[in-house]
């Protein structure tokens, strides 16, 4: 790895506590980030984004954020899908790929980062394209769907 890589990897160690469990395990895990690994999400396309208003029937005015969004693994082989709730800010700049659009209109994932800021986890991930997805929240889940 890279020094700016280790860096942030101790600086979220030295943060354990400060940062659920799972979204904790899911920013530490190397394997997330390495540049072939089939739950990297390094070179992983975006499937779907879906911002939702949820809302309680019996109190509707009391909405709550959430966002999911569904990645196809780099190896083709698995859906990724990454959930935010409660979230209280984002950000979404989209460009098209210019050097493979039929494949996908956002490109790769290069690279994605996780930190606390202001008390809310900030997750943010840049893509081939130079798109850019920002996301800040209190409550994060990762699931997997592998097919084979």
């Amino acid at each position: 790895m890279n020094s700016n890589f280790d860096k942030y990897i101790s600086n979220l160690v030295s943060d354990k506590t400060k940062f659920p469990e799972q979204l904790f395990e899911f920013a530490t895990n190397l394997e997330r980030y390495e540049l072939n690994h089939p739950k990297s999400l390094h070179d992983s396309w975006v499937t779907s984004l879906t911002i939702a208003e949820n809302r309680n029937k019996q109190r509707p005015f009391d909405a709550s954020l959430s966002i999911t969004l569904n990645l196809l693994g780099q190896k083709h082989d698995r859906d990724i899908v990454l959930t935010y709730n409660n979230v209280k800010y984002y950000e979404l700049i989209g460009h098209e790929n210019e050097f493979n659009y039929n494949d996908t209109f956002h490109g790769d994932i290069l690279t994605h980062e996780v930190s606390l800021e202001n008390e809310l986890y900030k997750h943010i991930l840049e893509l081939r394209s130079g798109s850019i997805f920002k996301v800040y929240f209190t409550e994060f889940k990762v699931t997997e769907c592998v097919y084979t």
